[in-house]
Formats: structure tokens, sequence, C-alpha cells
């Protein structure tokens, strides 16, 4: 059975990049309950709150925290986005980019068959704050504002095969790959705060382990045996990895061995370790033709952003804005 639960993760993010970011619909939208009025189109206070919750839990998934110092510049960029996509979407309908009924409805049914069953869809909808209409209409301005990036922008946006190579000799970082090795342990586990007798007695037990792999039984056999972490399940092995990755003891016994060569006991912060290498790969920079290609479209999405950066920036000195009093907290 094909597992249907990441859509709810998926529809989560649509509606806060369609809904909470500003494809906005506020006819029915009262001037007291708005943050502003962008050409006449009113702005819910709702709206804004979404949008400043997406903001947070943005933070949060990159492991910071929004204190209330930042609570005046977190307010007015999600602001900002809400006034800024509305301007977009006002000028997909200037240019004329109008969506089929078709097409919205194959987008929302593609959705909702990302969901086990009907109930499941519409349960996710209440739970994320938004009806069934609600989701069709952000649909259709959504797509009308991707036409006309896609048709007026993108197209209009090229890179050349200087700045391709200017882009690939000024970051070396992002295609060098350093120096790895595969290796499987086995650990014992001994502390500094263990009793002497037990720490003796690991290490009675790891040099043991060490004489049978040299006479002759398997590595990750007796690693499934005895090794005392979760790599045991694995005939402990731990895959590639770099230097930095572990700790020093760990990583200079590591990197020093040949492959199959069986590394004397090392003795780290978590105990006494035997390490096995079984596969290396030496420290490589991508030949630029190999990288080429993404280099261009990596730039060339960076072009087209800017390039609706600078479209949004025209239409705000073109339009008429009016902000009202932004909520505290």
């Amino acid at each position: 059975m094909v597992d249907k639960q990441p859509a709810k993760v998926m529809l989560s993010i649509l509606v806060f990049v369609m809904l909470s970011v500003g494809f906005l619909y506020a006819g029915g939208t009262k001037q007291k309950s708005a943050v502003a009025s962008v050409n006449g189109v009113l702005i819910p206070k709702a709206y804004l709150e979404r949008e400043i919750r997406r903001f947070e839990e943005q933070a949060l998934s990159q492991g910071q925290m929004v204190d209330e110092s930042q609570r005046e510049e977190l307010n007015r960029r999600a602001l900002d986005t809400l006034i800024d996509i509305e301007l977009l979407y006002q000028e997909s309908q200037r240019r004329g980019f109008e969506v089929s009924e078709d097409r919205i409805k194959g987008e929302v049914n593609g959705l909702r068959d990302q969901f086990a069953d009907e109930q499941g869809f519409v349960e996710a909808l209440e739970r994320i704050g938004i009806s069934a209409d609600e989701l069709r209409t952000e649909y259709l301005r959504q797509l009308a504002i991707q036409d006309m990036i896609d048709a007026d922008i993108s197209p209009s946006t090229s890179v050349s095969d200087q700045e391709s190579m200017d882009f690939y000799e000024n970051n070396p970082a992002f295609f060098f790959s350093p120096e790895q090795v595969r290796a499987r342990h086995i650990l014992i586990q001994a502390s500094s705060d263990q009793e002497e007798a037990e720490k003796k007695a690991a290490l009675a037990q790891i040099e043991e382990i060490r004489a049978r792999i040299v006479a002759g039984e398997d590595f990750a056999e007796l690693a499934g045996q005895f090794s005392e972490d979760g790599s045991s399940a694995y005939g402990g092995d731990l895959g590639f990895f770099q230097r930095e990755q572990m700790v020093k003891p760990f990583a200079d016994a590591a990197f020093s061995l040949e492959i199959g060569e069986l590394s004397d006991i090392v003795t780290t912060e978590y105990g006494y370790h035997l390490i096995q290498v079984t596969d290396r790969q030496e420290e490589t920079t991508v030949p630029f033709e190999e990288v080429q290609l993404r280099i261009v479209q990596y730039l060339h999405r960076e072009k087209v952003m800017t390039a609706i950066e600078e479209l949004a920036a025209q239409l705000r000195g073109q339009a008429e804005i009016e902000e009202y009093t932004l909520p505290e907290g």
C-alpha cells in the first residue's frame, strides 16, 4: 500500500505558500479587519497572522527562535510579502493570464489523490482552516502568477557561458568533495566515570574480539554480536564519512588505514573501538563540464527571482497602497 501520510505535510506547505503568503481573495473583508489595501483590494488581518506563523515556523525549522525584539521586523516582512504577491496577481490579470476551470480542477484533484480517501483530504483542509472553495480560488491565483512568470519573465532571462564559468571559479567549495572513507567498527562502551574494574573488563573484551578477527573470524558478524551502538544491526557499518564528522582519535585511525586493514584498539570518549575501512574516496573537484547545466539552472532561477522582485518594486511605485495598524505581537 502506498503511504499517503506525507501529503498532509505537502498540503500544509501548499496552503502556507498560496494562502498565507498572500494569493488573496478579500472581497468580503471589512476595512476594520484588514491590514492593508492594494489598489482597493483589502488584505485581511487573518492572512497576515498566517504569514507571520509561516515565518516563525520557517525559523524554527532552521533552529532559530523569534524573540520580541524581532517581532516588528517579522511583521513588516510578512506584510511586504502579502502586498508584493497581491500586486503580482493583479499584474497577471492586467496582462490577461486566465486559468481554466479544468486546470484548477485537475490541480485540486491531484492534491486530493495524495490522501487515502476524501475524508482525510477534508480533515486536512479543516485543520489548516481553508475550505475547498478557498483552495480552488487560491489555485486559480497561484497559477495565474506562475503563468505570467513562465511566459513573460523566465524566457527573458539567460545565463552566458562566462557567467557559469565565473560562478564555478568563484565558488570552489561548492564543487569540492573532501576525502571520505567507509568503515565499520565495534564499540565496547567505557567512560571516564566508570570504576577502574569496569574499564579493564571492557578493554579485555575488545582485546579478545580483536584476537578473534585476527584469527580469521568475520568482523561484521562479531560487530553484530558485541558492538554496543546502533551500527551493530548493520555489521558495524558507518557508511562514508569525512574526517571532521568523527571525534579526532577515531578519525585519525580510520583515515590512516588501508582498505581491509584492521586498526589497533582506539580509545575515545565513548569507549574502545576496532575499526576496519571498507572503501575510500579521495578528495575530488567535480569538473566544470559535469556541473555546468546545474550551474546554469541555478543562476537562471536566481535571475528570475531578481526579475520578480524588480517587477514587484516597480508595481509598488505605481500602486495605491494604504496600510492600517499592524497587529501587536
